[in-house]
């Protein structure tokens, strides 16, 4: 397995039901990005053009406590949508990572997304976000791999795991 697994992709696509199978079955770690973002957005609105410095400062914040917790001998799954700049998160992380860096964005059918989102106890994204975050996914899948996007439609999270995840 990789140290470094970036667990990716729209609202309700399954990232933290698998991190945390992540975490129980292999030992990883789990970074919450939208935790660690909430030092910048106590109020949300990550993908505002105009917070784009903030949201660098962010996706900096995440990748050096990634770092930190690497150095110390852990495995580590972060868990975050990325909010506009998937390519420049995935490059910092490949530059400093490499071969131990595992890129995975979920990506079920959006209306399936949609779905499992509006089900969810604790909070929801809204459908006109999953699909303005999908359409970005989508636009950005010849650049960062096709190999890369998951399609975990009509699987659950311990299905999704045990295809992509276990072995």
């Amino acid at each position: 397995m990789k140290k470094v697994i970036i667990l990716t992709g729209p609202g309700g696509s399954g990232k933290t039901a698998i991190a945390k199978l992540l975490k129980k079955n292999l030992n990883y770690t789990i970074l919450d990005g939208d935790r660690e973002d909430t030092e910048f957005f106590p109020k949300g609105g990550q993908w505002f053009k105009k917070n784009f410095h903030k949201l660098t400062k962010a996706h900096n914040k995440i990748l050096e406590k990634t770092k930190a917790l690497v150095e110390k001998g852990k495995k580590i799954v972060v868990d975050y949508i990325i909010f506009g700049q998937y390519i420049e998160f995935f490059s910092k992380f490949q530059k400093e990572f490499g071969k131990n860096l595992q890129i995975a964005i979920l990506f079920p059918n959006k209306q399936e997304i949609i779905s499992r989102d509006k089900k969810r106890k604790c909070w929801t994204t809204g459908e006109k976000r999953i699909k303005t975050v999908y359409k970005e996914f989508e636009e950005i899948q010849n650049q960062i791999g096709k190999d890369k996007y998951l399609d975990t439609s009509n699987q659950s999270a311990k299905e999704s795991f045990e295809k992509y995840f276990k072995s």
